[in-house]
């Protein structure tokens, strides 16, 4: 049996690591944390257990790396996942039991994570056992005298399913959002949470992307029909609200939408039966049924004290819709004047900018961005009159967070927000699970591992490595953004690197998915994110030095 240090630098998503002969010394801030990779070899077949000894003042987490199997191109059929090809990619951190015996198997990959809360080098020791045999690797972890900034850009918004979590944990319709329920949410909320996520998605119709995901997602706003009338029970949404608030994520309330896809509304007859329609925007059954609701919405919203913080939020629709959305909202303000503020995802090059100022929190796809000097300047703009910008990255999009993906490009994607001088960093999913993505994580229409990135546990939610190497940089570049304020000199390598934002293309491959051009350009996002991990630790290192002259 042997212990082997591995990284996260191959040049393919791995299967089986080349092995590190030895582990640099790892430099976090207080309650920031870092993690190791090691993989367990040549084992028998007898049970083994793990134990973790010494790391004084630090929290002390262990994860197995377990996989799952995924197609590597993209689906173009609702409903039919592509069967092949498929390969097997490690993603899924699932909590392991220090000193518990547990049977082996032939292979096996394990995250030590360890989280500073006291400065000082720390050493401790990981050692496998397996009946007679014991093995032991030495590390070395160095914490900084350095808080981990908290509240600072780039902002984190993923889009939440917890009719997903519904389905994947067999709660049923007459269950949802009791007790049971919004625990197994929490589960997922925490994590996003603990990652800066500071966002709340929710629905106020049924379905409003057309049921592109596995599961249906049902509006947390029930609209019922009496007579004439449409009323509107807010129930669901107040529970689910509630919920997010609780665990931190308070920052904005996202509705979708008043301009679904397709142009439909679902409401339940006065026999209970859910109807469907379609009215085009701006006819005047639109205009009806939105007048109603926007009545209800504001009064309710300022019954709860959320209206300042609630936006109604369209993705991917013409400037013609927009506007007739604009001018419905400008006829509900609330008591003292305000306006419901607008959410959108755009591509604002084919956007006038007069309409796009008044859309108060805009999201801007990857493939969207253009020059990255006029791009900042407007992002800079935008900020002056109140309004925020982000980056989103999704579908189509090379680099991304994919099962196939590099795990660097989880990091790539956010210091590109930062290059970009966006506010925050947009993604759907959080968790959006496919049928069973512990087993497959393919999907009809994305690329695999798209609409998640958390997996189900029946002890909890478990982070994907996607998730934690997002989470590392955008504990980076709080860190940049830190020091670059107190003191800019001594992170100017960095702010350098930043300004030459290395622009990777990617291609599409044979079964419809976006990869790296070649294998360079892998190699030089690799550098990159190596490149930003050293010039950081320098600057923490310096700023530490001068300010103890």
């Amino acid at each position: 049996m042997k212990i082997n240090w591995f990284a996260l630098n191959g040049i393919k998503p791995f299967d089986k690591p080349e092995e590190e002969k030895t582990t640099k010394i790892k430099v976090g801030w207080l309650n920031e944390a870092k993690d190791y990779y090691f993989s367990l070899d040549d084992m028998t077949e007898e049970p083994y257990r793990l134990t973790v000894t010494g790391f004084s003042d630090c929290e002390v987490e262990l994860y197995q790396l377990n996989s799952t199997q995924a197609h590597i191109g993209r689906g173009v059929t609702w409903g039919e996942i592509p069967q092949a090809p498929e390969a097997s990619f490690y993603d899924c951190l699932q909590p392991f039991v220090i000193q518990e015996e547990v049977p082996t198997s032939s292979y096996q990959l394990f995250c030590l994570r360890l989280t500073g809360t006291a400065p000082g080098k720390w050493q401790g020791e990981i050692r496998a056992t397996q009946g007679k045999i014991s093995v032991s690797k030495t590390l070395t972890f160095e914490v900084l005298p350095l808080l981990l900034p908290t509240q600072t850009a780039p902002t984190l918004e993923l889009w939440q399913y917890p009719f997903a979590v519904a389905r994947y944990y067999q709660i049923e319709p007459k269950d949802y959002f009791n007790k049971a329920h919004c625990e197994r949410i929490a589960e997922s909320l925490a994590y996003y949470a603990e990652a800066g996520g500071d966002t709340i998605v929710t629905t106020i119709v049924h379905d409003p992307w057309n049921h592109q995901t596995y599961d249906a997602y049902p509006s947390l706003v029930t609209w019922q029909q009496s007579g004439e009338k449409m009323t509107f029970d807010f129930t669901w949404f107040d529970q689910y609200v509630a919920l997010c608030l609780a665990l931190g994520i308070n920052q904005k309330i996202k509705c979708f939408s008043m301009l679904p896809w397709e142009d439909k509304i679902y409401y339940f007859d006065e026999a209970g039966v859910l109807q469907e329609r379609i009215y085009p925007v701006d006819s005047p059954q639109w205009q009806k049924i939105w007048r109603d609701f926007l009545t209800a919405f504001v009064q309710h919203l300022e019954e709860k004290g959320w209206f300042d913080i609630t936006y109604i939020a369209i993705d991917e629709r013409p400037a013609e819709t927009l506007t007739n959305v604009l001018q419905l909202i400008k006829e509900h303000p609330n008591q003292e004047g305000k306006m419901l503020k607008v959410s959108c995802a755009l591509n604002y090059q084919s956007f006038d900018h007069t309409l796009l100022e008044q859309i108060a929190d805009l999201a801007i796809g990857q493939q969207h961005l253009g020059d990255q000097t006029v791009f900042r300047q407007w992002c800079e703009q935008r900020r002056t009159k109140g309004l925020t910008t982000s980056i989103y990255n999704c579908v189509g999009d090379y680099p991304a967070m994919f099962l196939y993906s590099h795990p660097f490009e989880s990091q790539w994607v956010i210091w590109n927000t930062v290059a970009y001088g966006a506010d925050g960093f947009l993604r759907w999913a959080l968790d959006a699970w496919v049928k069973d993505p512990l087993v497959n994580g393919s999907h009809w229409y994305w690329e695999s591992g798209d609409p998640f990135l958390l997996y189900p546990g029946e002890k909890g939610a478990m982070m994907s490595l996607r998730f934690q190497q997002m989470q590392q940089a955008l504990n980076d570049s709080r860190k940049y953004l830190f020091l670059q304020k107190k003191q800019p000199a001594l992170v100017s390598e960095v702010t350098q690197l930043l300004d030459g934002w290395p622009q990777l293309s990617g291609k599409t491959n044979d079964y419809g998915a976006q990869v790296p051009f070649s294998e360079n350009e892998t190699l030089q996002l690799i550098q990159t994110i190596q490149q930003m991990h050293d010039l950081l630790e320098k600057g923490a290192r310096a700023y530490l030095k001068e300010s103890n002259k």
